[in-house]
């Protein structure tokens, strides 16, 4: 196997997760817009929309990781980028030929959700497979920092080509409804993906066959159960993942377009900042754990302390009244969770068996992107009934006091710390030789 500068099989790869990631913000702009013209900004309907589209991330990321070692990651990647291109191109042509309706936009947000939560844990899994196991490091710094650049740089992008795509369109008559501007996003997504898919189709890696049988994909998920809710501290970070996800990043999917289109009445553009100013902190937060190095054992009482100030700077985002000042806020919102996410995937990758690293990281991003859905809808829900600033304070003030009754708990700030049975377990199988 050839080093990482000469690796075409890990260009390819990498060249086509960038290419998905900038075509995915394409949707993540007009789909919550398109939803909110269609449903005259009705919040409960955005959420349901949201839902169905997050939906298959709970169901494809708790089976994706075995589905993907079955059937081969490289295949799982081929059939989601063209099954999702597919999806989006009849979409685009669908809005394009008849009036967009809420059972059309279902359709496309279930099936969509449903290719791209397909290849999100093959896209993670296909990298020891296709470089050495010294170069995996680099490997992934690679893809992740090219992953914080994207999600700092490419809302922007969109927002103006949006922009411009809706004053060309203006200029030449062609503006018929105010959602001709979003189909084009559509069709550019599609496209981008399916350059992504082209590169997929260039990568000649074979993999070995496998012998597992058809019941062990859901065997190997009940074992990711078991190892993870007996393990005295992967339980304890789960289910305060799950809270804080239920509590803060869930409602900021729904959150963030209702702020821009309904509050500030703003176009797609300023979504698009707010976009940018979430992954540009998320680059320096992912940029402070390679500077200051943490204690992993520590992992805990970081990880308490942050979320603290994300919930304070969470509550005054129902009182903001200027894009500039929310911008600001998501900076340090978007900081907070690029240390934890980089800070997390080091402890994991540190004191979780190598056996059982797949399965346990399953979970965890299950337990941050897979109850989206639930939170999106109870958002929704209370955004019908009751006032930003309202929702922002219950969730921020709860939030808050979760994390100080964590701080003021011995067992759940420690949570970070491993015992040194379970430490020299991990680092005994870590060292087993294992094959590139």
């Amino acid at each position: 196997m050839p080093s990482l500068s000469k690796n075409s099989e890990f260009h390819l790869h990498w060249v086509g997760v960038m290419l998905t990631q900038i075509g995915a913000y394409f949707t993540l702009i007009a789909l919550p817009w398109l939803t909110l013209s269609v449903a005259n900004n009705n919040p409960t309907t955005l959420a349901v929309i949201m839902a169905c589209f997050g939906i298959p991330h709970s169901l494809f990321i708790l089976l994706g990781g075995s589905i993907a070692d079955k059937y081969s990651p490289l295949l799982v990647i081929k059939i989601s980028r063209f099954g999702f291109a597919l999806s989006t191109l009849l979409f685009a042509l669908s809005l394009y030929l008849y009036e967009p309706s809420l059972v059309l936009l279902i359709s496309f947000a279930l099936f969509a959700g449903g290719f791209s939560a397909l290849g999100f844990p093959a896209n993670q899994s296909f990298i020891p497979r296709i470089v050495l196991p010294e170069h995996i490091l680099k490997a992934n710094v690679l893809t992740m920092g090219s992953s914080f650049v994207i999600q700092a740089c490419a809302p922007v992008l969109v927002g103006f080509s949006l922009l411009g795509i809706k004053s060309y369109l203006e200029v030449n008559g062609l503006f018929r409804t105010d959602i001709e501007h979003l189909i084009v996003a559509f069709f550019l997504d599609a496209i981008l993906v399916t350059l992504a898919a082209c590169c997929t189709l260039k990568i000649r890696h074979q993999d070995k066959e496998q012998s597992m049988t058809s019941s062990s994909v859901f065997r190997s998920m009940l074992k990711s159960f078991q190892y993870s809710f007996t393990h005295p501290n992967l339980k304890i970070i789960l289910l305060y993942l799950m809270l804080i996800s239920i509590l803060i990043h869930g409602p900021l999917f729904i959150m963030l377009p209702y702020l821009v289109k309904v509050t500030l009445n703003m176009d797609e553009s300023a979504l698009s900042y707010l976009l940018a100013s979430q992954g540009i902190g998320t680059f320096i937060g992912a940029t402070l754990v390679a500077i200051c190095k943490p204690n992993m054992q520590n992992l805990g009482k970081y990880i308490l302390v942050l979320d603290l100030l994300t919930a304070i700077v969470f509550i005054q985002l129902g009182f903001q009244s200027s894009l500039l000042l929310l911008c600001i806020s998501l900076v340090a919102i978007g900081c907070a969770a690029g240390f934890t996410v980089v800070a997390g995937t080091a402890w994991y990758q540190l004191n979780v068996p190598i056996e059982k690293l797949s399965g346990a990281i399953a979970l965890v991003l299950f337990a941050i992107h897979g109850l989206i859905p639930l939170s999106s809808m109870l958002l929704g829900t209370l955004l019908d009934r009751f006032e930003v600033s309202q929702i922002t304070t219950l969730l921020g003030v709860t939030t808050a006091l979760i994390c100080i009754i964590g701080l003021a708990s011995a067992k759940i700030r420690n949570m970070g710390k491993v015992s040194s049975a379970i430490a020299n377990q991990a680092t005994k199988l870590k060292e087993v030789p294992h094959n590139a």
